[in-house]
């Protein structure tokens, strides 16, 4: 079957290539490029015209053409390209390239992005500056933080002074900025309390199922997700009844902003705001960003200002808080805190496996709520078949279901759900989301699984299609499927390779503890052991400070243009350019005769000068010196005498 599969002859007839046909597949392009991303570069579009080429099955001595053809009418027609204001100075022909760009530029590196993307942040942007909302009276307010005391739900004062703010700001479109555990949960349904208690109404929404059902029983009202709302929007379906009930009261609070992609979150700020209605944001920044374009809670944040929580409530030893804050900004000395405290944990990735599953297995005996995160669902498998196993005891169940992630569940296993189903209700409000965790209570002869809810103890009968198609064991988790998810403590596995934003989102977790378990030993691979890690294997330190300094969060199309327009690295990036220009000047006025003869006085003066790293840098200084009508020579001879080389690394860095 693999054979006949590998040498299948192409049915297919080739696409003809027309202009019409690169003008409608070029705007695919670009579509595809907005549902990924808020910027992008020439290869990005040309991985994608790849993929479009071979869909159609050109020959294979026209596809470079072909693909050529679509990556140019996508960033020309249907992009716009990000660059630095003019500066007025022009290179000479010696400092460009053929292609007649500056050598000081990188080929095809400029950044571009769709009009459709700029329109949107600048629409959020404008959003968030306008004024007129609904604003909740001061007595309801007062009394909706009565009611929080009174429910033995106190709130700190930065909780206090987010429900004050966004209840009576007026403000349209406002932004609340949440690190993780800084008690959202409770501001949110003061906020929510506090409007009702003024005559409005509240909706919630949020960009996952999940997400939505958190919020919803969080401020006791209906939640839903943003993709409902769009989905009606752009296929001109019926609108769902609570969105047909938005108007000038309605405050719609859309919790987790950060991971909304930019077009989804300003068709809805857009839809709301048109019926006279008010938006809150909440969402933390520097969390697991948006799978599409995003980064725009930053220009909100620059241009308008943000509510910001900072005191946080979740970890039960204050220094744990203090420390994942510094972790969420990148500062190397958050990790002081996880290594004295004896978080941070090494071996290779088996070692790594074993030490989180004995930790879950101790915290499970002690009565505590672990969770174990691993960043690959391979390993999240692996964890999950392990816990199954002990739970079990050994002992074979009489009856099992198969499961998506190839493993048998049977009664008591804790499973997840992986797929939004409505029809799959558990309550007049409630039905089956993506990330909801199970325990099975019954298993019938069909393949049905019959389990309750871990959280609300609702419950539900899957049937057996959607059980084998969209439900996997639930006692492990990958890191993107951790946000939102709280636990005693947290056991998580890092292989290095991580983000900043993502190893943030792990050690967070946890309200006691929160531990991080690195691979910082090969798998013993005879072709791996040539790599530099091989030979000098980093600490756990360097690892973390890797990771930290991967900050990989969206960046929006205005924050690019603005970084690109910023005099600090404009007058960088000239300093640069000007020093090297001077020092190829200076090369050309010497002339070939003084350039070898300075190398060959070089090497007199100092064995070996000219190879040393920094000989490059020297030779520039000193043929500028020659430019000024001195001889470079004897200025060399004589700084060779005034410096003490005998134990330099770099004589050339010293000398210069």
């Amino acid at each position: 079957m693999l054979n006949a599969t590998l040498t299948a002859r192409q049915l297919r007839r080739p696409v003809f290539v027309t202009r019409s046909w690169v003008r409608t597949q070029s705007a695919q392009i670009i579509a595809t490029m907005e549902g990924s991303r808020s910027t992008w570069q020439d290869w990005h579009v040309r991985a994608e015209a790849l993929r479009i080429v071979r869909a159609a099955n050109l020959p294979r001595r026209r596809v470079d053409d072909v693909v050529a053809r679509l990556t140019h009418a996508a960033l020309t027609r249907h992009s716009v390209a990000l660059q630095a204001p003019a500066d007025g100075i022009a290179e000479p022909a010696a400092l460009r390239r053929s292609d007649g760009d500056s050598v000081y530029t990188v080929a095809r590196s400029t950044w571009h992005t769709s009009r459709r993307i700029v329109a949107a942040e600048h629409r959020l942007v404008d959003a968030a500056g306008r004024r007129g909302g609904q604003q909740v009276p001061t007595p309801a307010v007062e009394v909706a933080l009565i009611e929080a005391v009174a429910n033995r739900t106190p709130l700190n004062p930065g909780q206090v002074a987010l429900v004050r703010d966004m209840a009576t700001s007026g403000a349209r479109l406002q932004l609340a900025i949440a690190p993780a555990g800084s008690g959202k949960t409770t501001a949110m349904r003061a906020l929510a309390t506090a409007w009702r208690n003024g005559g409005g109404s509240v909706v919630g929404l949020a960009p996952s199922a999940a997400a939505a059902a958190q919020l919803g029983a969080q401020i006791d009202t209906h939640a839903d997700t943003m993709a409902l709302l769009t989905h009606a929007l752009n296929h001109r379906r019926p609108l769902p009844a609570w969105a047909e009930r938005i108007g000038p009261t309605s405050l719609v609070i859309i919790d987790e902003a950060g991971m909304a992609d930019t077009l989804s979150l300003d068709q809805v700020v857009e839809f709301v705001l048109d019926r006279g209605g008010s938006v809150r944001l909440i969402g933390d920044d520097q969390q697991l960003a948006a799978i599409g374009a995003g980064g725009v809670l930053r220009d909100i944040q620059a241009t308008h200002g943000a509510v910001q929580l900072n005191e946080l409530v979740r970890f039960a030893d204050p220094a744990e808080g203090a420390a994942s804050l510094a972790l969420r900004a990148g500062d190397p000395q958050a990790l002081g805190f996880y290594l004295d405290n004896h978080r941070v944990h090494v071996g290779d990735l088996g070692t790594c496996a074993d030490q989180v599953f004995d930790s879950w297995l101790t915290a499970r005996h002690a009565g505590g709520d672990a969770l174990m995160v691993a960043p690959t669902r391979s390993l999240v498998a692996e964890l999950n078949a392990r816990a199954q196993t002990h739970l079990h005891d050994g002992n074979h169940p009489t009856r099992t279901v198969a499961l998506a992630d190839g493993s048998d569940a049977a009664l008591g296993d804790v499973i997840i759900t992986r797929l939004n189903d409505r029809r799959l209700r558990t309550s007049g409000t409630d039905w089956v989301r993506n990330g909801d965790r199970w325990t099975i209570t019954g298993i019938a002869t069909n393949g049905d699984l019959r389990a309750i809810h871990q959280t609300n103890r609702q419950t539900v009968i899957l049937p057996a299609g959607y059980v084998t198609e969209s439900v996997e064991l639930g006692y492990a988790c990958t890191i993107h499927g951790s946000q939102g998810v709280t636990a005693d403590v947290l056991h998580g596995i890092a292989t290095g390779a991580e983000t900043r934003q993502q190893l943030y989102t792990m050690l967070t977790r946890g309200r006691y503890a929160n531990h991080v378990h690195l691979e910082v030993v090969g798998d013993g691979d005879a072709h791996s052991l040539i790599r530099p890690e091989a030979i000098i294997p980093p600490t756990a330190t360097d690892l973390l400070e890797r990771i930290l300094a991967r900050d990989e969060d969206n960046t929006s199309a205005t924050t690019t243009a603005r970084s690109l327009a910023d005099p600090a690295h404009r007058l960088a990036d000239a300093v640069a350019r000007y020093s090297d220009a001077l020092g190829y000047a200076a090369e050309q006025t010497a002339g070939a005769d003084l350039v070898q003869r300075l190398g060959q006085a070089a090497d007199e003066l100092v064995a070996g000068l000219t190879d040393a790293p920094a000989w490059p840098t020297l030779r520039a200084h000193l043929l500028l010196i020659a430019a000024s009508g001195a001889d470079p020579v004897r200025a060399l001879a004589e700084a060779v005498q005034a410096r003490e080389l005998g134990s330099a690394a770099d004589p050339a860095a010293v000398l210069d």
